[in-house]
């Protein structure tokens, strides 16, 4: 869930060639100020008068801002102090290394993994999701694999902060592991930056109705992923498929502009040149306020759209936040759209990522509507059926607890009798997180 607002490189391009207000195509300008564009020096001084003033003019929540703590022991600890809380779960800061790496180069450095209980009494930690490009994932590590001992920690000892996090790459890490069935084996992996695949699986299904359906797992919004996107609905195209799975389960967001792309794929041709998204900015700065439409290839989709859908069905968790949620509200004024798993996260809001002296600041700066004037609500959007996740099996796998709810959805018309409730009134605090793992989550940008 992280926000930005202009394509290029991030941070460092943040306001190269954005246009003004109204459907820019994509890139957007922040709203013209009158504080330093950068501090007038890096020592500390300068760049908390920077970042004062830097809030006092864009943060979405200006007149309600923390106390600026003079005490504070770093720019990222003087920055929290700042923020409006406990609303402001959202705005965070990050080296403007690792958002570039991210938005700009569609890279990660680690191993590429992450973790959660497999149990209720949190004894066994389970693998949930495996970036396939990743050191892990070439080394052959599934969903469903339960560990045994990392670095030779146990489950409890990670849990509990035994593991050290690893942000640089040539880092050997041991893994102990056994599957479902019971197989252990043993392996290790270096860390390494490895290219990110934000379409994580694709497949076409067949409902229990016969219905040809289109499954995508869309892992994060950034620009790497446009040729596999299009490529994912090429497939789709071509195989007839006349309903659509989309996975967003652990999709935590990202660009606004892929999130565009992809609902204007689903939305289909009819719906281009219709209002996509609104997006307000603070009482000092609603003259900026700017919506967009919904675009064709020569507005910069991968493909032409998905034409003749009706409805889509959308496998969502506590980790779907931002520009997930961002396609659910979009796409509902058009087309009937059916969650199916768990409560989202909750997250109307986006970002203008500010650099200063290598950090970038993501202060929370707009809010997001769709074109019936309604937001994402603050505690998430609640599930149509509530489904319980299935670590148990593959992503894509028609048996599989979710997708399978939504195959049998698809054929019925209805949630399945037996579908289990999955914290359909959870609502999560803080970031949302894949749990344990050094797979971390992105959050909405606005390109």
């Amino acid at each position: 869930m992280r926000g930005f607002v202009c394509a290029g490189m991030v941070g460092l391009l943040v306001l190269a060639g954005c246009g003004g207000g109204g459907d820019s195509g994509g890139n957007v300008a922040a709203p013209a100020s009158g504080y330093p564009s950068a501090p007038a020096s890096c020592d500390v001084s300068g760049q908390r008068a920077w970042l004062r003033d830097y809030m006092n003019d864009q943060y979405f929540w200006y007149d309600k801002q923390g106390v600026a703590n003079a005490a504070a022991t770093s720019m990222d600890s003087y920055f929290d102090a700042l923020l409006y809380q406990p609303t402001d779960r959202y705005s965070y800061s990050q080296t403007t290394a690792s958002a570039n790496q991210f938005y700009a180069e569609g890279t990660r450095t680690g191993y590429g993994y992450a973790l959660d209980w497999l149990d209720a009494a949190r004894t066994t930690l389970v693998v949930r999701l495996v970036e396939p490009l990743s050191p892990v994932g070439l080394a052959g590590l599934q969903r469903g694999d339960r560990i045994d001992r990392i670095d030779g920690k146990t489950s409890v000892e990670i849990a509990n902060g035994g593991l050290a996090a690893v942000d640089t790459a040539g880092v050997a890490r041991s893994f102990v592991v056994h599957n479902a069935a019971g197989t252990q084996r043993s392996f290790t992996a270096q860390s390494a930056v490895y290219a990110l695949s934000p379409v994580n699986t694709v497949a076409v299904l067949t409902a229990p109705n016969g219905a040809k359906t289109g499954y995508l797992m869309y892992q994060e919004f950034i620009a790497s992923g446009a040729v596999a996107m299009g490529a994912a609905f090429d497939r789709f195209r071509a195989a007839g498929v006349t309903e659509l799975v989309l996975d967003l389960r652990y999709n935590g967001g990202g660009s606004t502009q892929q999130a565009r792309y992809l609902a204007g794929l689903i939305a289909g041709s009819a719906q281009i040149g219709k209002l996509f998204a609104q997006y307000q900015f603070n009482a000092k700065h609603t003259a900026s306020n700017f919506t967009q439409n919904f675009v064709g290839t020569s507005g910069g989709l991968p493909t032409a759209p998905l034409e003749g859908l009706s409805r889509v069905f959308v496998l969502t968790t506590p980790n779907t936040a931002s520009a997930s949620e961002l396609v659910i509200n979009a796409l509902r004024p058009y087309m009937a759209v059916w969650t199916i798993g768990s409560l989202s996260y909750g997250k109307p809001y986006a970002f203008l990522p500010a650099d200063a002296c290598g950090t970038t600041y993501n202060a929370v700066n707009l809010v997001l509507a769709n074109a019936q004037n309604v937001s994402v609500p603050d505690n998430g959007i609640v599930a149509s059926c509530s489904v319980a996740d299935d670590v148990n099996h593959a992503l894509g796998d028609p048996t599989e607890s979710l997708t399978a709810a939504a195959l049998s959805f698809i054929a019925t018309g209805s949630c399945p009798a037996a579908a289990s409730v999955a914290n359909s009134a959870k609502r999560q605090s803080g970031t949302p997180s894949l749990g344990f793992g050094d797979i971390s989550r992105p959050q909405m940008r606005v390109d």
